[in-house]
């Protein structure tokens, strides 16, 4: 199992300096389906501390999402795919990984502020779980996440799709619906 685990961060880690095709999944996908996942979460939370902290964790996550975009590079392939969008490639960097890593520890913290007991082995068991959903779209519709892990993966998902929108104006273009 543990070489198993070592395999996937290496293999995360390594993605994140290669180029990667934008997808919608990444950019569209990811950030509404976690949006309605926050909202259905949160429908269950309701005290003044969780308000504030959703709020902290909007702001810690777009400014995560800032970072994490701050590097990307952008590479046009000059081709386009088989609905007449071209074909972008996306090199995450530095930035990204040091944003991953700080989402995982705010949301390791979190847990924390709530009270659970988190020794080194449920933080490496979080870790396996975190960079499999990264890694597997499976595992990613497959998770039970807590409300505020939803509330900080809209935050970072949805800055950092924008900004490379914002950044990149061809990346709407490859993203967009069928023609």
């Amino acid at each position: 199992m543990t070489i198993f685990v070592i395999l996937l961060i290496y293999k995360f880690i390594k993605g994140t300096f290669e180029y990667e095709k934008v997808t919608r999944f990444e950019l569209i996908i990811i950030p509404v389906y976690s949006a309605i996942m926050m909202v259905l979460s949160l429908e269950n939370v309701r005290s003044l501390t969780a308000a504030g902290l959703t709020i902290i964790l909007l702001i810690l996550g777009a400014s995560i999402g800032f970072l994490q975009a701050s590097k990307t590079q952008i590479k046009d392939t000059n081709k386009l795919d088989s609905h007449q969008r071209p074909i972008l490639k996306v090199k995450r960097n530095w930035p990204y990984l040091v944003g991953w890593l700080v989402s995982f520890a705010i949301g390791i913290s979190v847990e924390v502020f709530y009270g659970a007991h988190i020794n080194a082995t449920e933080i490496s068991h979080e870790l396996f779980e975190e960079v499999l959903k990264d890694l597997s779209t499976i595992a990613f519709f497959r998770s039970h996440n807590a409300w505020f892990i939803w509330v900080l993966n809209v935050a970072t998902s949805f800055t950092y799709g924008a900004c490379l929108m914002v950044r990149y104006p061809k990346i709407r273009e490859a993203v967009r619906r069928k023609k």
